[in-house]
């Protein structure tokens, strides 16, 4: 009764409430009206989630009691920040507002039937720009059955559609976009999502916009904090970009599909680049249903291993040891990634068909190349690899990164640099190189190996190199290197990879290099290579030799760079004759420099007389085609070797002769030379084209005066054999040994040769020379020829002595201290008519004998019973006497076609300065004898003669009658004749009568034989 008239309490309190002015009346169902009402906050230890559900299971368990109230007024309702209104009135409309600092709620209730309509005007998030209206109903009999249908607007742009059931137990809800969304964090932000989930749907992504296909999920009031897994969020993002790590790029995209489900977030990103790849079918998902989340990243896309991505594997502990340059790689790897302990699963692998990667500093193009990966282990087999046109190799890799070991393995196939000249010889068996990687020392281990450089063949031994990968450095123990003919040396040393730079020495055993040997030494080379700079020197003294002479370097200091080859003050000294400094420029691009030589001293006087004048000599320097030439424009020489040969030609003597004592001792002043030697020969050979000073040799024509010299030379014993103008050959060895054939020989300048030599050098040092010779003749002079079948000529201990025969003819010839005797006899009238050429004989013997110093000797000439067919001084005497009347006693019918048999005919003479001073002329015949002197030049073709004719008073001639001063004897009649003029065609002129006297010719005969008899002695002995 008390209730159902109504209770007035103006103030009243319990426990945490506080009510002004409540009424309270009872009459069938409740009125409630209050004025104001305070509930205050009880102290809790649980969370905000405790809360959360605390509220959500005090709704379900008072709601249904509103059954009770027939009306509830609350002017004013605070709990926390939350203020309230309400207005409920059963079966009619009422209201309730709600207020706080984050939210507004302005609603019209009505209940009826048991179910009370909710109609949201309007629900303002304030701090989430968001609105919110539509209607809710519940109902008030089957617990909390809830049916809702909302729209959730977003800023001026977002406009949701969210539908609710729900029942005691959970909420189902769902949620629809007709237009593109533009800020997908404001959508986050409406929901309690898990922190962990927050993160990667909320500050991971930006985009222009989201689809929304699917947007469904139930929550499980009693497992509020688990909701998460029962969404189900399926949209389309437009120009996303998205960072799963800070650490690597983010995948950017023009449209990706995300989905979240059962706790998984999927991101299939369609059109997407990362590391400017595109990603293919490449997608990732981060599992929250996990304790720790973990990040599936499924990478499926072509691209290369470059930079970045090998930055990218890094990040999770795969170090791929190389870098890729080019070429396409089939990328299928899947990284599963702790997002809070950051460990890494990966598993999969990269093929590629044809790519270039690059190890080592070296550019390698890989072909079926297949790395596997199983966490931190990468796998390679078989891989084919060739670097250029040098090298390729299968290649086998397997690496451990956690244990930081493993095996990088190469079978080379082929190496072969054709720049280098250099190939591998493998005889079909792969060259294994294989590259041991240990956290202890990295080794680099390389089977014995047999190469070609140029040609030749090389073993190098095997090695084992300590090689360090973080400096890319390797150190190459002592290793043994040799070849079948050009080197053995011992090398070692440091290589620098990442600061290009090598420490190598070189220790040569033996050298053999284009006739170059190493001559009792092994010295020690340093190796010195910086930044593109090489530098070879070596502080030891090199000793070299060729198989005609030694050398020594010292000083040795080359430096290249940029393919210029320097060296500077080489020391060089050529045995005991020269020594200098050299200082050198050469491009070895173009194979073109020049050698400048200074300090020039000479211990060889007769070879440094040629370059005594210069300050410096200056050689140019050339190489093409596997040779190189070495000229000398101002002395005009070339000089030219290559592997098997070398050549020195001196273009012109002349230029080198001026100031070469050797030379000019010689008189070589003129014309060219050639010296060449192959590899493989011993001797030297050489050609000399010359005009010569001593004019040795003669034609019937006159003497020659050029000389084509070709020969050889023994380069070990010095011996020279040559052969003069194909007539004359000469074997020069510790004598001289010459042997000619159909050739005129020059016993004059011979003589003088042997003379000036006798003057000029060492006499002691005086070969012996052994002449021999066949069919040839000695040049007296021009068409004056001392004709032989054999000559044999001796040069002994300074004295020369030599013998001649034609036909039943002998001469003696010797000459010592330039004094020289000549005796000969039974020379026929071939051999008279080629010595006399003014005359023809016919039958006859000759003998003469001359001695005396070479340019002044005396001799007698003897001729008798011959018939002198053609003699021009006596053809013009007689023509004169048959001319003259009063000379007709001399007169001698047909001489001119039978010629005049001489019983005998002599002169004696004296040579001086190419004047025949003859002091006795004697021809004697059955009708006339001869008698005179004079002096004659066959240099100056000059004559100049008194004569003395006779005839017998008791011959036919003496009864002519005698005129003028023609001189009466008592057994014979005389005249006078002067001959002068040209010795080919003398004029003849009458005298004043003389006697002219001749010596006995028994004095002259026995003078005449005198030498022949003490040669003849000589000889017996």
């Amino acid at each position: 009764m008390f209730l159902q008239n109504g209770i007035y309490l103006e103030d009243t309190s319990f426990q945490n409430v506080k009510i002004k002015k409540l009424y309270i009346k009872w009459d069938e169902k409740i009125s409630l009206i209050a004025k104001e009402i305070e509930i205050s906050e009880k102290k809790s230890k649980t969370d905000s989630q405790d809360d959360y559900e605390k509220n959500i299971k005090t709704i379900k368990e008072n709601l249904p009691y509103l059954n009770w109230f027939k009306e509830i007024t609350l002017e004013r309702a605070a709990y926390r920040d939350i203020a309230v209104t309400l207005h409920y009135i059963e079966n009619e409309s009422g209201f309730v507002n709600l207020s706080s600092n984050d939210f507004s709620i302005n609603a019209t209730l009505l209940s009826q039937n048991g179910l009370l309509h909710l109609d949201i005007e309007d629900f303002l998030l304030t701090n989430k720009n968001t609105k919110i209206n539509g209607d809710a109903i519940f109902s008030l009999y089957n617990g909390l059955e809830l049916t809702a249908a909302l729209s959730i607007y977003i800023g001026d742009e977002t406009k949701l559609k969210l539908y609710a059931s729900g029942n005691r137990d959970k909420l189902l809800y769902k949620i629809e976009s007709d237009k593109d969304i533009k800020d997908t964090r404001e959508i986050v932000d409406l929901f309690n999502i898990d922190p962990r989930a927050k993160y990667w749907m909320y500050d991971a992504i930006t985009a222009s916009g989201l689809s929304i296909n699917r947007f469904y999920g139930w929550i499980d009031y009693k497992n509020i904090d688990e909701a998460y897994l029962n969404l189900h969020v399926k949209a389309t993002a437009h120009d996303l970009t998205y960072v799963y790590d800070k650490k690597v790029d983010s995948v950017r995209t023009k449209s990706t599909e995300l989905e979240f489900k059962d706790g998984v977030l999927c991101i299939r990103p369609q059109d997407a680049y990362s590391y400017g790849f595109f990603l293919d079918k490449s997608w990732l998902k981060i599992d929250f249903t996990k304790k720790e989340e973990l990040l599936t990243l499924y990478l499926l896309f072509k691209g290369q291993a470059n930079k970045d991505l090998l930055h990218l594997l890094d990040r999770y502990g795969i170090n791929l040891p190389f870098i890729q340059t080019n070429g396409e790689m089939d990328a299928n790897l899947k990284l599963d990634i702790n997002l809070i302990s950051a460990d890494v699963a990966a598993i999969g692998d990269f093929y590629a068909k044809e790519a270039q990667i690059n190890y080592l500093g070296l550019d390698i193009d890989i072909f079926d190349a297949h790395i596997t990966i199983n966490n931190s282990n990468v796998k390679v087999e078989n891989m084919g690899a060739k670097y250029g046109d040098i090298a390729s190799a299968y290649v086998d890799l397997d690496f451990r990164a956690k244990e930081s070991k493993g095996e990088l393995s190469f079978r080379f196939e082929s190496i072969n640099s054709t720049d280098n000249s250099l190939m591998l010889l493998n005889d079909k068996t792969p060259l294994v190189a294989l590259y041991t990687i240990s956290n202890e020392q990295d080794y680099l281990e390389i089977e014995k190996s047999r190469w070609s450089y140029k040609g030749e063949n090389l073993l190098i031994d095997a090695m084992k190199i300590p090689f360090d990968i973080d400096s890319i450095s390797a150190k190459i123990p002592p290793t043994k290197i040799r070849s079948e003919k050009t080197l053995s040396a011992i090398f070692f040393g440091e290589l620098l990879f990442k600061e290009k730079k090598a420490n190598i020495g070189i220790n040569l055993l033996s050298l053999s290099l284009m006739g170059i040997e190493l001559d009792k030494s092994k010295p020690l080379l340093n190796l010195l290579y910086d930044k593109k700079r090489l530098y070879i020197s070596s502080k030891n003294l090199v000793k070299l030799k060729t198989d005609t002479s030694k050398f020594t370097i010292n000083n040795l200091a080359a430096d290249i760079k940029q393919d210029i080859l320097k060296v500077n003050n080489l020391a060089l000294k050529y045995e005991k004759n020269l020594s200098a400094k050299i200082n050198s420029e050469y491009n070895l691009k173009n194979s073109v420099g020049f050698v400048k030589i200074h300090d020039l001293k000479y211990i060889d006087a007769s070879l440094g007389e040629i370059f005594k004048n210069e300050d410096d000599i200056e050689l140019l320097l050339q190489s093409k085609e596997n040779k190189v030439f070495i000229n000398s424009k101002s002395h005009d020489f070339e000089y030219a070797f290559w592997d098997k040969e070398w050549k020195l030609s001196v273009n012109s003597i002349d230029k080198i002769a001026l100031h070469s004592k050797i030379l000019t001792d010689y008189n070589l002043t003129n014309g060219s030379f050639e010296i060449s030697k192959t590899k493989d020969e011993k001797n030297a050979k050489f050609s000399l084209k010359t005009d010569y000073q001593y004019r040795f040799l003669a034609t019937k024509e006159g003497l020659i005066e050029s000389y084509f010299i070709n020969g050889e030379v023994d380069t070990k014993t010095k011996d020279i054999f040559l052969k003069i103008n194909d007539a004359v050959d000469v074997e020069i060895k510790d004598d001289i040994i010459v042997k000619a054939e159909n050739i005129g020989i020059n016993l004059h300048e011979i003589a003088t040769f042997f003379n000036d030599r006798n003057s000029s050098s060492d006499k002691n040092s005086t070969p012996k020379v052994f002449v021999d010779t066949q069919n040839c003749f000695i040049f007296v002079s021009k068409n004056r020829h001392v004709i032989s079948d054999t000559i044999n000529f001796r040069f002994l201990n300074k004295v020369a002595h030599g013998e001649l025969s034609h036909k039943q003819g002998r001469a003696v010839f010797n000459l010592k201290d330039s004094v020289f005797h000549l005796y000969g006899e039974n020379f026929n009238d071939e051999f008279m008519g080629r010595l006399f050429y003014l005359s023809k004989f016919k039958g006859g013997s000759l003998e003469f004998y001359i001695n005396g110093p070479i340019d002044e000797y005396e001799g007698m000439i003897y001729v008798k019973d011959t018939t002198i067919l053609d003699y021009k001084i006596l053809n013009n005497i007689l023509a004169f006497v048959n001319t003259v009347p009063s000379l007709v006693t001399f007169s001698l019918p047909g001489y001119n076609k039978n010629g005049i048999a001489a019983k005998n005919a002599y002169v004696n003479f004296k040579f001086k300065d190419d004047v025949y001073n003859i002091s006795d002329i004697y021809l004697k015949s059955k009708e006339i004898e001869i008698v005179g002197f004079g002096e004659a030049s066959t240099e100056k073709n000059s004559i100049n003669l008194d004569l003395n004719l006779r005839t017998s008073l008791g011959s036919s001639f003496s009864k002519i009658p005698l005129l003028g001063h023609i001189l009466m004897g008592k057994e014979n009649i005389s005249t006078t004749l002067k001959v002068t003029g040209a010795l080919d065609d003398p004029d003849i002129d009458t005298q004043i009568a003389k006697d002219i006297a001749v010596a006995p010719f028994n004095i002259i005969k026995r003078t005449l034989m005198l030498p022949f008899e003490l040669f003849k002695d000589k000889e017996n002995k």
